[in-house]
């Protein structure tokens, strides 16, 4: 299905820091006031009404290209309609679709012939787009700079590079007029694989009125329609807790000693039991994960663990290996290394 990039609203915070503080045209300076940056960005976006557009997203990675090609329409704040166009995409079908409106979501999987209802209580009025705390904390990870002016779907934009160590280099096009993102282009490395991840508008148009009926949905007469219903979580505080709260085994990983179990979230549906749990020592953690939902298949570089084999993948500074056990997939991760994070998997046993 249709996914909503969260780099693009990492893009458009960018955006805002180069343009409020530079006037798009020198380089940033040590005087930024993320207060300013904030209120500049939430007036930019008051001006937009709607949006409509035609965006295509490339994925590249080890030699191989996906595209998808996507029809999308906003009412911001709260309504937002995607319908998958056409892709080659293992994730995504011509004819997917995601509808947003105010409080409900609805998704439709034109594989499955599946239409999943989502409600949630959400007001996206008391929710700003970027917050001082937010853009402060943007400032202290990030290299910015500016790299000039070009067009892209005929509307001039300014284009900025940003760097950082967790998610690697974004570049950028956003609209000069309203600070809306129409290209970004990511690259980062995942393992041995560099992946790059471009999303370009070819066509987009803001301001010219959206219809009520653009946000309407009627799915095919046979299509299976299923309400998602949000699973009962519960956070506990001990290991003996996560314990009687789950229904497989529970065995903590071997871990250095300064680590320590800080709490555990467990998550029950229809279908499952997952629990969540994080160990801290001062700035660092680790998170450990079990959960009985093993459909998908995790993708990495294979690794033995004890007697079983598992996956390690790595993001930024972040290692994660993952492996399963009688119907139990294990994840432990964070900022160790490889080594200390698969003794501590093998650590679990199987």
């Amino acid at each position: 299905m249709t996914q909503l990039s969260p780099r693009l609203k990492v893009g458009i915070l960018f955006v805002a820091l180069l343009t409020v503080t530079a006037g798009c045209a020198a380089a940033l300076g040590d005087d930024i006031d993320p207060e300013t940056v904030a209120d500049e960005l939430e007036d930019r976006h008051d001006n937009i009404d709607d949006v409509q557009g035609t965006q295509v997203v490339t994925v590249d990675r080890d030699g191989s290209t996906e595209r998808t090609v996507t029809e999308v329409v906003e009412r911001p704040p709260a309504e937002a309609r995607q319908e998958v166009i056409e892709s080659d995409s293992e994730w995504q079908s011509e004819g997917d679709v995601i509808v947003q409106t105010d409080g409900e979501m609805i998704t439709y999987d034109a594989d499955e012939n599946t239409v999943t209802e989502f409600e949630f209580d959400h007001d996206p009025e008391e929710a700003p787009f970027a917050t001082e705390e937010m853009i402060s904390e943007a400032l202290d990870e990030s290299e910015i700079s500016y790299e000039g002016t070009d067009t892209v779907a005929d509307r001039d934009v300014h284009v900025i590079e940003l760097t950082d160590e967790d998610y690697g280099t974004t570049t950028v096009w956003a609209d000069q007029e309203f600070w809306y993102p129409l290209k970004t282009e990511t690259t980062f490395e995942q393992g041995d694989e560099q992946w790059t991840t471009t999303m370009t508008y070819e066509e987009i148009a803001f301001n010219e009125g959206v219809d009520d009926e653009a946000f309407a949905f009627d799915p095919p007469e046979d299509a299976t329609v299923e309400e998602f219903e949000s699973p009962e979580t519960q956070t506990v505080e001990s290991a003996d807790a996560v314990e009687a709260a789950v229904p497989y085994d529970f065995a903590e990983p071997d871990l250095p000693e300064e680590f320590a179990f800080e709490q555990a979230t467990v998550s029950e549906s229809d279908d499952s039991t997952t629990v969540f749990v994080s160990y801290e020592a001062g700035d660092e953690a680790v998170s450990y994960s079990l959960t009985d939902e093993t459909a998908h298949e995790p993708t990495g570089e294979s690794v033995a663990i004890g007697d079983t084999e598992g996956t390690v993948s790595e993001f930024g500074d972040q290692t994660s290996v993952v492996w399963d056990c009688d119907g139990v997939r294990y994840s432990l991760s964070g900022e160790l290394d490889r080594e200390t994070l698969v003794d501590g998997a093998a650590s679990v046993g199987c």
